[in-house]
C-alpha cells in the first residue's frame, strides 16, 4: 500500500551538446538536435526514487508535450517510476511559463499529489519558473534549489537542505509541497535490465487533455504573456594574447591595454 504519492516532472528537451538556433526566428532548432531528457529533471527524478525507497511511496512521473515526448516517460519508468502520464493537447502549443505551471499544477492536483518534484530549470529555456509557478497556482509551500530532501511522514512535512550562497540552509515544509531539486545533486542511478524491458515493452502511459484537468481556455499561446521585444546576434570578437616568460614581464603588457 502507498501512503504517499510523488509526482516527478521530466521534460524532453533538444541535446544541449548538439541544438542550434535558427537564424531567421532567433529560436531553438529543435529538429537540428536528438531529444533527451532534461538533464536537471534526472536529478529530481532521482529525488523522487530515493522517496520510494525510504517510504511506501508511489512515484508518477508526468511530461507535457506531444505523444513523440513518451520516449522520457519510458526513461522515466525504466529507472522506477511506478506510473507516467503524457499531459498532451493542440491546446497546449504556444505555452509559456504561465500556463505550463498551471497545468502542471492541475495535474499535481488530479493525481493526489503529495511531494511534487521537479528539476531547478530546463536546458530549453532556463528561466526557472514552473516549479514555484506550480506551487503559487496551487497554493502549496515550494523548496528550491534543494540538495538533501527528508521526508517525514509522521509529521506531514519535509525538511530540505538548500543550496545558498556561502552555505547551505535547512528549511522544513507542511505537505503538499513542490521541490525544486538542484542540478548536480542526486547522483541518477542506471535503469535496470528488467525495467528497461517492462518500459518498451509493456508501459503505456495514462493520457490527459486540456479538456480532463478543465482548463481549456487557460493555456496555450493566447493567454502566454511572454513576448520577445527583440534579439540581436552578437558576432564573435577578435582575441590578441602575448605570452611572456616570467611574471615580472607581464606589467608592462597590462599598462599599455589599461592606459
Amino acid at each position: 500500500m502507498h501512503d504517499f504519492t510523488v509526482v516527478v516532472g521530466v521534460k524532453q528537451v533538444p541535446d544541449a551538446d548538439e541544438v542550434g538556433l535558427d537564424p531567421d526566428t532567433g529560436r531553438l532548432d529543435r529538429a537540428s538536435a536528438p531529444a533527451v531528457m532534461n538533464p536537471p529533471d534526472r536529478c529530481a527524478l532521482e529525488a523522487a526514487l530515493s522517496l520510494k525507497d525510504a517510504h511506501a511511496a508511489r512515484v508518477i512521473a508526468v511530461t507535457m508535450g506531444p505523444p513523440m515526448a513518451t520516449p522520457v516517460l519510458r526513461e522515466a519508468v525504466a529507472m522506477g517510476c511506478d506510473d507516467g502520464v503524457l499531459i498532451t493537447d493542440r491546446a497546449f502549443a504556444g505555452s509559456d511559463t504561465w500556463p505550463t505551471s498551471l497545468t502542471l499544477a492541475r495535474v499535481a492536483e488530479h493525481l493526489d499529489a503529495d511531494v511534487v518534484l521537479c528539476g531547478e530549470e530546463t536546458t530549453d529555456s532556463s528561466t526557472g519558473q514552473v516549479p514555484p509557478g506550480i506551487a503559487a497556482h496551487n497554493g502549496w509551500a515550494q523548496l528550491t534549489y534543494v540538495e538533501a530532501l527528508d521526508l517525514r511522514p509522521e509529521e506531514g512535512r519535509v525538511v530540505a537542505h538548500r543550496d545558498v550562497e556561502g552555505g547551505y540552509e535547512v528549511v522544513a515544509a507542511d505537505l503538499p509541497v513542490v521541490v525544486a531539486v538542484a542540478f548536480g545533486s542526486f547522483e541518477p542511478r542506471p535503469a535496470g535490465l528488467h525495467r528497461k524491458l517492462f518500459a518498451e515493452t509493456e508501459f503505456d502511459p495514462r493520457e490527459l487533455s486540456a479538456a480532463d484537468l478543465g482548463i481549456e481556455e487557460e493555456v496555450g499561446l493566447a493567454v502566454s504573456p511572454t513576448s520577445v521585444g527583440g534579439m540581436e546576434t552578437v558576432q564573435p570578437v577578435d582575441r590578441q594574447g602575448e605570452v611572456v616568460d616570467e611574471v615580472d614581464d607581464l606589467l608592462g603588457p597590462i599598462r599599455e591595454a589599461v592606459a
